[in-house]
């Protein structure tokens, strides 16, 4: 059994590591994995995970081109958020420095293995104008059907054929 004396020399060593390598800053910053999900939002979440973080630059599994080209889009206002919940934990994880924790960049990887949460991006169509004249000549038709739901169901369907052969 360790004597008192025996655990303060344990401690103080320890505590002097974590000081030497700025552990605390580290633990600190890597708080980002636990939050990330409360940060950024399901959507989000479902396809961009923390992989790691290098200096002070954070490293995103991204799910798809789509979803990188997107969050470089919304990187200043992520960072903001994790920035704001960084700072709040700042005085549990200080260190000598005293510095505040911040992320200072985002980077994205596209990730090589499916993200567990990844859920399948749905193409979106392009808007297609449908000739207006063909529509009022679609419609006159339409007047002849009696059904609310047969007449939309068709409306659809004329909207779909119509939209592809533009």
């Amino acid at each position: 059994m360790l004597s008192d004396s025996k655990d303060n020399d344990l401690g103080s060593l320890l505590t002097g590591v974590f000081q030497k390598k700025n552990w605390q800053r580290r633990m600190g910053l890597h708080q980002v994995f636990l939050f990330w999900d409360n940060v950024v939002g399901t959507e989000i979440a479902a396809h961009a995970q923390p992989k790691v973080i290098k200096g002070d630059v954070l490293w995103l599994n991204v799910s798809d081109s789509v979803w990188m080209q997107h969050l470089q889009f919304e990187k200043l206002s992520v960072l903001d958020r994790i920035n704001d919940r960084l700072k709040g934990l700042t005085a549990k994880f200080a260190d000598k420095s005293g510095k505040p924790l911040r992320i200072s960049d985002l980077r994205f990887d596209i990730s090589r293995t499916s993200l567990a949460k990844v859920k399948p991006v749905e193409k979106i169509q392009p808007a297609r104008i449908i000739d207006k004249k063909r529509l009022a000549e679609f419609e006159q038709l339409l007047a002849m059907v009696n059904d609310p739901k047969v007449k939309d169901s068709l409306r659809h369907l004329w909207l779909l054929v119509e939209g592809r052969n533009k």
